[in-house]
């Protein structure tokens, strides 16, 4: 299960990238999104590698921050294929959706679902907790 479309790609990078990324020839002027859908799914493959012992896979639901991190890690990987200026900056955003993953893998961040894979409800009604009297205050300073 892939948790990115092509569509998601084109609409968060620049055409002219992908079109230059995903396709030999230089005359084309079209995004080959077959080629699009190759990096997607194993940008998902990776990723089910870090999630699956947190979560039921296939997940019910792919939250937003799941996409997006399937986006970079795809974007990512066609630049190494390709000798472009921006690989550095590529690099850069796949390290850090990676760290993301580790976490996730550990417990330390949520992709927002419960490990049956659901996302939960809006949260209830936050309770508050009045802690114990304040012992010193303004008036009690004084007499110092």
């Amino acid at each position: 299960m892939s948790y990115a479309a092509p569509a998601d790609m084109i609409a968060r990078y620049p055409n002219r990238d992908l079109v230059q990324l995903t396709n030999e020839d230089p005359s084309v002027t079209t995004v080959n999104t077959t080629t699009l859908q190759t990096a997607l799914d194993d940008a998902s493959a990776e990723i089910d590698g870090y999630i699956e012992a947190r979560f039921s896979l296939p997940l019910a639901q792919v939250p937003a921050a799941l996409n997006l991190l399937t986006c970079e890690i795809a974007m990512y990987k066609l630049q190494a294929l390709r000798p472009l200026h921006d690989i550095e900056d590529a690099r850069k955003r796949y390290e850090d959706a990676i760290r993301k993953l580790e976490k996730v893998s550990k417990g330390e961040l949520t992709l927002g679902l419960s490990p049956a894979g659901i996302e939960p409800d809006v949260a209830q009604k936050v309770e508050t907790v009045e802690g114990p009297r304040r012992i010193f205050d303004r008036k009690r300073l004084r007499e110092f």
